[in-house]
């Protein structure tokens, strides 16, 4: 089934979105921890540390986003097409044992 245009553009959204939003709610959550145990109080943080924590953790999503991108190409490009063909080559091994196992029980049939 086609993708349409819409399609297309919420997909790109919702991936706009997470890149935008996961950094933000790393971040929430490690001011949380950390006002929790009591090693932060929050009014020891300025709003321009929080913005600096926030792009910290927006680039490192970001280059783990991108980490995990380039692995999975490498695996997919690499390493599938040799492990797909010993799975055809073991198939087709199968495939004859079957075969000749069925043409001889259809052979003692006749």
């Amino acid at each position: 089934m086609p993708v349409s245009p819409s399609q297309k553009r919420i997909a790109l959204l919702v991936i706009g979105l997470v890149i935008l939003f996961a950094p933000a709610l790393f971040v929430l959550a490690t001011l949380e921890f950390l006002i929790l145990s009591g090693n932060l109080a929050l009014s020891d943080i300025s709003l321009l540390e929080f913005v600096e924590l926030y792009l910290i953790d927006l680039v490192l999503f970001v280059l783990l986003g991108y980490g995990v991108y380039r692995l999975t190409f490498w695996l997919i490009q690499d390493q599938l097409p040799d492990a797909l063909a010993t799975v055809d080559e073991t198939e087709a091994a199968g495939t004859t044992d079957d075969t000749e196992t069925t043409g001889t029980v259809s052979e003692d049939q006749s």
